[in-house]
């Protein structure tokens, strides 16, 4: 239980800390405020790559270029794994997301083509 003595001792611990440890704790608050913001951003990203997997897959069912049953195993293949790799490379920003796009569209089709029976 906190009590109102315990509560006046806190600014008297403050200010017993030197310069030195004050900024090696700023510098540790700092770093995981950068490291929880940096893994949100990475999240938001991924889920908007997923996101717009999704869409084209859709798109081109809408436009009759695959059927929805390739849609339906297209998204769910083995392909997640490569998906995942294009999606975290664009959130780190090693590749740009119009080459994403045409990395995905080919591993789309390949796999659409495979499933249909036709090789390339």
């Amino acid at each position: 239980m906190t009590t109102p003595r315990m509560m006046l001792d806190v600014p008297v611990v403050l200010a017993g800390i030197d310069d030195e440890e004050l900024v090696a704790l700023a510098i540790i608050v700092t770093g995981v405020i950068v490291f929880v913001l940096i893994h949100s951003v990475r999240r938001v990203l991924e889920g908007r790559a997923r996101e717009l997997t999704k869409r084209e897959v859709a798109a081109y069912v809408a436009e009759g270029t695959i059927s929805p049953e390739d849609a339906a195993k297209i998204l769910q293949a083995g392909t997640a794994e490569a998906e995942r790799k294009i999606a975290d490379a664009v959130a780190w920003g090693t590749i740009k997301p119009e080459k994403a796009e045409s990395l995905l569209r080919t591993l789309r089709s390949d796999s659409a083509k495979v499933s249909n029976g036709k090789a390339k």
